[in-house]
């Protein structure tokens, strides 16, 4: 059996909502998995400026482009740290934007503890330790613990105390953006 289609099973084991597990133990942890970076150069005339916003005429293209700017964002003009009111129509500007992505997946492992109070085939009954009885349907190949030692659902008997696991997989990503904006301030008399 694969890491992944034991990840699955384990994942099918205890399909229900996580309030009986609100009192038990549990482990978050994120595993990393695959990473990217991608970078963006943008080049535009500044056409226009008032307040945050900002319009620039696109090169290639000559298309125009409408920016919402953040407040306190920075450009480097001719060496010189410059705010959105400091740009000047014709003022070239270069934006360099970095974009890194890394796949995450965060795995939350629960330790569940109970009482089997009913058992029939592949479906069991657990007093929980709150005194909740919650019924689950589980996989031929998930091992409960009973007294130390393994067993599988149909191995289980009314007054048994087991403890089961129960993982949750959550993919994500996580994304995180550098823009660096240089440029070069209109020629006089332009």
């Amino acid at each position: 059996m694969t890491p992944r289609q034991m990840i699955m099973t384990s994942l099918a084991v205890l399909a229900v909502t996580g309030a009986p597990y609100a009192q038990a133990p549990t482990k978050t942890e994120k595993v990393l998995g695959t990473s990217g970076v991608a970078t963006v150069k943008m080049t535009g005339e500044v056409v226009w400026v008032n307040g945050n916003w900002l319009l620039a005429k696109m090169e290639p293209l000559g298309n125009y482009s409408l920016f919402d700017v953040k407040p306190g964002r920075e450009f480097i003009i001719d060496g010189q740290t410059k705010r959105i009111a400091d740009l000047k129509p014709g003022t070239v500007l270069n934006g360099m934007i970095t974009t890194r992505t890394t796949d995450v997946t965060v795995r939350t492992t629960s330790t569940l503890n109970g009482q089997v109070v009913w058992q029939q085939g592949n479906y069991v009954a657990l007093r929980l330790e709150n005194g909740e009885i919650k019924e689950y349907k589980v996989p031929d190949s998930y091992r409960f613990m009973v007294e130390g030692k393994s067993a599988s659902v149909q191995e289980l008997r009314e007054g048994m105390k087991v403890t089961a696991t129960k993982i949750v997989e959550e993919p994500q990503t996580e994304i995180s953006s550098d823009t660096v904006i240089t440029g070069r301030a209109p020629k006089p008399g332009k």
